[in-house]
């Protein structure tokens, strides 16, 4: 009777043991990791009529892969984009719109400018910063008219340090 508890509670113990090292585990999302909000377009004039589109920035004309990895504006490897881009057409005449990206590293040492690629650069186009009615900031542009558009950031902050620092010596 022992032997054959002794075996069954071994046996049980060694199921219990697979089960516990099999056991499929999920990895959920992220949720500290916030997804690039698009950016808003709307008409300088009531009755202007236009098209619009977003462009991931993978796909962005004017943009470059760099040796690690990093896509960036072509020109302009120590900037990169903030938000995915945006192509507007459809306007004629004098026909403006207004473009907003959303810009939530702005508060963070963290600035830049929307830009118009011209077919061989990117061309600054006048920015203003606001804040939109939940407070986030946005990079604003007015004026413009058809083309592709993004926003291009650059890090002002302090240099990250490669290397320990030395403590001071009391």
């Amino acid at each position: 009777m022992q032997k054959i508890a002794k075996g069954s509670f071994v046996v049980l113990l060694v199921l219990g043991l697979l089960v516990i090292l099999t056991v499929p585990v999920f990895a959920l999302p992220n949720p500290s990791t916030p997804a690039l909000r698009d950016p808003e377009v709307s008409p300088m004039k009531a009755g202007d009529t236009y098209s619009s589109s977003i462009v991931g920035i993978a796909f962005l004309e004017g943009a470059e892969q760099l040796e690690n990895q990093l896509i960036a504006p072509v020109g302009r490897t120590d900037e990169q984009f903030g938000s995915n881009g945006l192509v507007i057409s459809g306007l004629t005449g004098k026909e403006k719109v207004k473009a907003c990206f959303y810009f939530s590293g702005y508060n963070y040492k963290w600035a830049g400018n929307i830009y118009l690629w011209n077919g061989t650069q990117w061309v600054k186009q006048v920015t203003t910063i606001t804040s939109d009615p939940e407070g986030t900031p946005m990079a604003c542009a007015s004026d413009l008219g058809n083309g592709t558009y993004a926003l291009i950031i650059y890090y002002w902050g302090p240099q990250e340090m490669n290397y320990p620092t030395e403590l001071p010596i009391d």
